[in-house]
């Protein structure tokens, strides 16, 4: 209870600025209705691993994402925003408090500017209002939870190797003796859930970034206590455990369909598939983050070129390393997952979320260097605030952008309150995108009407769902064919850019 209290007490700010977006919020129809759709079938199906999307077996994704989107169905019996956008808000929470912990326990000295604490506070307040952090904690999409644990498999990684010392020590760290079982298999574990969420993003990140920093720091030796059997062992074994039940459930089938899977694809299958160029992350990354990635990242490279002069004396290694471990580990984490992105095909900037955490704090530690004024850090805050008061002023205002950016909620709703007054059956759908997914709102499958069908006088009795400008160029095409004013429908309700139109 006190941890709870405790919780709600530093994020109750974060929750409270987002209740308006998540209360008049609608479903995407790309991403969101679509995992929704893949929950829906499951459950109809009675399928917990071979998950179908319109009868086809559906491999995009491993099935943990879609595990929690159906107990949240069986807890609340229905679809809410609210409910289902906790999947990414609460891994957004914790992203932010184990990094919050991880340097309280593990790095004191290097993010003083005039009190450690505050400095904290700063790096958790910027790294939650970054732009790209902050949309994904109420955007329905694995990459949050996948990013939690990523952080968490690298925050065990780090406890693998030190343990932690007074803030009046010099680095605040030093080497462990003794093994660390229990960290070897929750960091095997974390790998594990990472795998299952968003397929190999997760664990090809934390081998990449781990082993780097082993082999820079000069530790290369306990590369075999990090990823050890015990990893292995929970890794492989789970990884095993979920194709055997994919096998039993949905047969061979399935595994062709593993062919043509996106969790793997981008990394071994579509090497070719270059949609963007190679350094298309390394400038989306000032971007994304915006207000602070930008100073984040000015402030870790003037840091480094610092360092460059202070030590020209000294070997290559040296010249660029920052003061403490954990500020190299950090910034090691961030350059090398920018590069390894940077070199797999199908960018999309939603790809870097992993990456914000370090960068934020790293940043943040640089800061801590130069003894800035308070002013600034309050300064710096307010900014924050800002945003929050914005996206609570913002919210409100989503029903009137719902339909404008392609949502379908509004008219679902609608079409099904027509279905009953007119006592019609069944439901057309005209050039309207991913209307497949269509089914969770209506709870049957809308059909997709050509030119041919209007013509031939097909939809009787039926609703349209179209888009008011096409219905306009429908009506011109139908009475250039000469189709009776009586057969061209009626427009039931209308409400921008969509009408529902009655077919008798």
């Amino acid at each position: 209870m006190q941890t709870l209290r405790h919780f709600w007490k530093e994020y109750f700010p974060f929750i409270l600025a987002l209740i308006p977006v998540l209360m008049f919020r609608d479903f995407t129809p790309t991403n969101e209705l679509k995992y929704i759709a893949v929950a829906v079938e499951a459950l109809k199906q009675h399928h917990f691993v071979a998950f179908t999307l319109q009868g086809e077996p559906y491999t995009e994704f491993p099935p943990l994402y879609f595990w929690l989107l159906m107990l949240s169905k069986v807890i609340f019996r229905h679809w809410y925003m609210v409910q289902l956008s906790l999947f990414s808000l609460i891994p957004a929470m914790l992203i932010v408090e184990v990094m919050h912990r991880w340097v309280c326990r593990y790095e004191m000295g290097g993010l003083r500017l005039i009190d450690g604490s505050q400095s904290r506070d700063l790096a958790k307040w910027m790294l939650f209002t970054s732009g790209m952090m902050w949309f994904m904690s109420f955007y329905l999409r694995m990459d949050m939870l996948n990013t939690l644990w990523v952080v968490l498999a690298l925050y065990n990684f780090w406890q693998i190797l030190y343990e932690p010392l007074g803030a009046d020590e010099e680095h605040g760290v030093k080497p462990r003796e003794r093994y660390t079982v229990r960290y070897q298999f929750r960091f095997g574990l974390f790998m594990l859930l990472a795998f299952l969420t968003k397929g190999l993003w997760g664990p090809v990140i934390a081998f990449l970034s781990t082993t780097l920093y082993l082999l820079i720091s000069g530790r290369s030796r306990s590369w075999l206590r990090v990823w050890g059997w015990r990893t292995w062992l929970i890794l492989l074994g789970g990884i095993g455990l979920w194709l055997g039940a994919l096998w039993l459930e949905g047969g061979y089938s399935h595994f062709e369909h593993l062919s043509d899977a996106r969790f793997y694809q981008p990394l071994l299958y579509s090497v070719v598939h270059h949609t963007r160029p190679w350094f298309y992350y390394v400038g989306s990354v000032w971007w994304d983050a915006l207000p602070w990635g930008p100073v984040c990242m000015v402030v870790l490279l003037f840091s480094m070129w610092r360092r460059w002069r202070k030590h020209e004396n000294d070997g290559l290694l040296r010249r660029f390393s920052l003061p403490t471990p954990l500020q190299n580990f950090f910034a090691l984490t961030f350059l090398s997952t920018l590069v390894f992105l940077s070199c797999v095909p199908g960018k999309i900037d939603v790809r870097l979320l992993p990456v914000f955490p370090f960068l934020i704090y790293v940043g943040v530690m640089q800061l801590g260097q130069w003894q800035w004024p308070l002013v600034w850090q309050w300064r710096m805050l307010w900014v924050c605030r800002v945003v929050l008061i914005s996206t609570f002023i913002g919210g409100f205002l989503m029903p009137a952008y719902n339909t404008s950016i392609g949502c379908y909620g509004h008219l679902c709703w609608r079409a099904r309150a027509a279905s009953r007054t007119y006592q019609t059956e069944g439901y057309y759908t005209y050039r309207l995108e991913s209307m497949s997914n269509m089914d969770v709102y209506l709870h049957e499958d809308p059909k997709e009407a050509t030119l041919s069908d209007l013509v031939q006088g097909k939809l009787r009795n039926t609703l349209l769902l179209v888009d008011a400008e096409d219905y306009e160029d429908l009506k011109v095409r139908m009475t250039r064919l000469q189709v009776p004013q009586n057969q061209q429908g009626r427009i039931v309700s209308e409400k921008e850019p969509y009408v529902i139109v009655l077919f008798e």
